[in-house]
């Protein structure tokens, strides 16, 4: 039944929904307007959609993410923890292509023991002894290579519902290198049939992630405290930029002094500088969304930080340029981390969302995926 699996658990959590409505659909409405000035093509996306997918269904009813003559959603990519929620999730969103497993261990898989992406890696012809492990590192191999034959994306929704940083996690952590491959592989040239291969010009890039630790791991808290005070020292009026939202003006005393306001800035730095460090500058001129809300648990509330914002390519690129970004580039590089520190966070909560309005949208989207899939037991809120 709809809402009692684990897939399920936050699809009807109207906090959520507010941020699906008010974030990511007007910054993926934009991308395809964007995307069709240059080119008429369907978009492509890649989320963690959970067996619900109900992210898919609400860009599917506003005409964003299309699917194909033959009523396939062959444009979506999608990850999760095992192979059951991936069956149960492409009978809801068929055609689409599901990858199953922990997300950076098979994104960050060791380099040296890969194929060429694209190669057959579940062969049999190997010298390596037909074991539970050697079958589970072929599979992990296969998965790897054909999860970077999928990118580039129009759009990324990295709704990891979990810790940016974990303990025991080595620096930069896990989901950081996993972003920063992720921004790397974007600019893989987009091959879709009928069309000549290309490069993007921009993607739209959504982020989930819990606020905290509050204890952060020594390694984890320098991180984010050099991201920011690097840019605190390049830009002259930042630090006072700072001043103004939180009444310090460094890094190091907001972290003392507030530890949810410091993440609040620093997280969104850190992703921004791990484009800039891909060849991806954020976008100023269509802003940088932080979107918050809590949630209750067992062990007591949470807060969950949700990232909206653009990547925009430098012209000229990485691949045609002798030196550095392009100041225009570096420019809006800046202007992007201005905004990133001066804007406060969206703050959801029950009294700041139109509950009636969203209880309608994602009863509109349950309906439309139970005509996708009718064995579904429907539940309405």
């Amino acid at each position: 039944m709809v809402g009692d699996a684990e897939g399920f658990q936050f699809e009807k959590c109207l906090l959520k929904h507010h941020v699906r409505v008010n974030g990511w659909l007007p910054r993926c409405a934009a991308r395809l307007k964007a995307v069709r000035k240059q080119k008429p093509r369907r978009l492509r996306y890649f989320t963690f959609c959970a067996i619900g997918a109900v992210d898919v269904f609400m860009l599917n009813i506003a005409n964003i993410v299309r699917m194909s003559d033959k009523r396939k959603f062959d444009n979506v990519v999608f990850f999760d923890k095992d192979s059951d929620a991936v069956n149960e999730t492409l009978k809801r969103i068929p055609g689409s292509v599901g990858f199953n497993g922990k997300f950076t261990d098979i994104v960050l898989l060791d380099p040296h023991a890969i194929e060429a992406v694209g190669a057959d890696n579940l062969t049999s012809d190997t010298k390596d002894e037909d074991t539970v492990e050697t079958r589970t590192t072929q599979r992990e191999r296969q998965q790897h290579s054909d999860f970077i034959a999928q990118f580039p994306f129009d759009i990324i929704n990295l709704d990891l519902e979990e810790f940016l940083f974990k303990d025991h996690d080595p620096t930069p952590g896990k989901v950081i290198n996993s972003i920063r491959k992720i921004f790397e592989w974007q600019r893989r040239p987009l091959k879709v049939k009928g069309h000549p291969e290309q490069r993007l010009e921009a993607f739209s890039f959504m982020f989930t992630t819990q606020v905290g630790p509050a204890q952060l791991a020594d390694d984890h808290r320098n991180t984010l405290v050099n991201c920011l005070t690097e840019n605190l020292a390049q830009l002259a009026d930042l630090p006072q930029l700072l001043q103004t939202r939180t009444g310090v003006a460094t890094s190091g005393e907001l972290l003392a002094q507030n530890f949810e306001i410091f993440f609040k800035i620093a997280v969104p730095k850190a992703v921004a500088k791990l484009g800039l460090g891909e060849d991806w500058y954020v976008d100023p001129a269509s802003g940088v969304q932080v979107f918050e809300f809590t949630r209750d648990a067992a062990n007591g509330p949470y807060k969950m930080l949700h990232l909206v914002m653009d990547f925009v390519k430098p012209v000229p690129d990485r691949d045609h340029r002798v030196g550095d970004m392009p100041l225009q580039a570096r420019n809006a590089y800046g202007e992007a981390v201005r905004l990133i520190i001066a804007t406060e966070s969206i703050p959801v909560t029950p009294e700041t969302i139109d509950e009636a309005t969203l209880r309608e949208s994602l009863n509109k989207i349950f309906r439309k995926r139970k005509r996708s899939y009718p064995e579904e037991i429907l539940v309405v809120v």
